[in-house]
């Protein structure tokens, strides 16, 4: 329910519009010895974030603790983002295709544009995605445009497997090749063991950082002849750790401001250099001025196939995802840079402060590699533990033998800044359940 709050001229209306003159007077009917003479004694006014815990806390059916990342995580939500959001202003099916009635929606994606750009390092940003996998499918698209006589594609085996299954739906009716990149078993790197001229022929090089079993990649032994395609599925790891050297930088939003809401929707992001403007899938927001000579927004470029031919089009993308960028906007507006980094590092904090505090219990680490808010749990000197934690209220991540068979016992687990208050205590109660199994 929302909140609308009233001020005091709005209250003395209400007072005489019933024809009484103080609050009090509308409860003279309840007899004076059962009527309360202080007020209430509740506790003061609490920060936002520990109100929504307490209130959190108190639900029946939730899960009591959830350590599910892989793509989609639980961070916090300032109340704003939703309540802004959602004002019909915005919650408009609506394309901005006449600038003289659409300022403020383009001067958001604008917003949205320069974000990216600040976080990811690169000159230019586009309108935004569907999500992380499609920003991914298209930046191999683009690659294809820019790299026309390159035909092989590699990709690191620790790219989500839901990206790249996207990616090879993508390239079902391509004349590419797909190779994957082989994974350290002890770092969780990627093993990138190409030749100067194989990556110098390649179409591009695809890398997840963090990677999907959360390592941090290193990418800095390419060639710098090398097309490489950085993919980033944690977004508030950017807060902290500087993206890998890319000709393309895409990855998901819902990090900042999305909810999960069951998967979907969210927005991806799409960042490169000028030199590949003209070859940048969907929109493209710039700030010019008018005939008045006033600041002004407009579409600057938009090469889809609604638009121009279709052999010349850069993608066939024709539904924005504008109101999860808005929520983005407002989240990283609201957060700013310094409280952007508190809330990253609160997040890496609690990982590696439950990571080596579930070592105790026989639950390793898998890789050695750093990492940022997530890494694989090796589970197999204790059998039956994760179900029993299971059993006790806690959501113990992701079981990779979904996607690798043979990776079973291997679990991958995520925490954010939502954990962070409490993960001593967690550390404590797994302790507890690990003694008790």
């Amino acid at each position: 329910m929302r909140y609308s709050g009233i001020t005091k001229r709005d209250r003395e209306l209400m007072l005489d519009e019933v024809g009484v003159g103080h609050v009090d007077d509308l409860f003279s009917s309840v007899p004076d010895a059962v009527r309360m003479k202080e007020p209430l004694a509740v506790k003061g006014p609490l920060p936002e974030a520990t109100l929504k815990a307490e209130l959190d806390a108190m639900k029946s059916g939730a899960p009591r603790v959830s350590l599910v990342g892989g793509g989609l995580y639980h961070h916090y939500l300032p109340e704003p983002v939703s309540s802004l959001a959602g004002r019909s202003e915005w919650v408009t099916a609506y394309t901005p295709y006449q600038p003289e009635l659409s300022q403020g929606t383009l001067i958001m994606y604008y917003e949205f544009q320069t974000y990216v750009c600040m976080l990811t390092g690169q000159e230019i940003a586009n309108g935004g995605m569907y999500d992380g996998s499609t920003a991914l499918a298209e930046a191999v698209m683009m690659a294809r445009r820019v790299r026309k006589d390159a035909l092989r594609l590699y990709v690191s085996e620790a790219v989500h497997p839901e990206y790249r299954q996207v990616l090879r739906t993508y390239l079902q009716f391509q004349d590419v090749e797909l190779l994957l990149l082989a994974v350290d078993p002890e770092t969780g790197r990627t093993q990138i063991d190409l030749t100067a001229d194989q990556q110098k022929d390649a179409l591009a090089i695809v890398v997840q950082s963090p990677n999907f079993f959360g390592v941090i990649e290193d990418v800095g032994g390419l060639e710098d002849d090398a097309f490489v395609i950085s993919v980033c599925a944690e977004a508030q790891s950017l807060a902290l750790v500087e993206p890998p050297r890319a000709d393309i930088a895409v990855g998901e939003m819902q990090s900042l401001g999305i909810p999960v809401q069951l998967g979907g929707p969210t927005a991806g992001f799409f960042a490169t250099s000028k030199a590949h403007v003209r070859n940048l899938p969907g929109r493209l927001v710039g700030k010019s001025v008018d005939a008045a000579g006033r600041e002004a927004y407009c579409i600057t470029l938009a090469t889809r196939e609604q638009f121009i031919r279709r052999e010349k089009a850069t993608s066939n993308i024709c539904t924005s995802s504008g109101l999860m960028c808005l929520r983005s906007v407002i989240y990283l507006s609201l957060l700013g840079r310094e409280g952007l980094q508190t809330a990253a590092r609160q997040s890496a904090r609690a990982a590696h402060a439950f990571a080596e505090g579930i070592e105790d219990v026989g639950l390793k680490r898998l890789h050695s590699g750093p990492f940022f808010n997530e890494f694989v749990v090796d589970a197999a000197a204790r059998p039956g533990l994760f179900e029993t934690l299971q059993a006790h209220g806690f959501v113990m991540g992701i079981p990779l033998a979904k996607w690798w068979p043979k990776r079973k016992d291997q679990y991958l687990v995520a925490l954010t800044e939502l954990h962070y208050p409490k993960v001593l205590e967690l550390v404590q109660e797994v302790k507890a359940r690990a003694h008790d199994s």
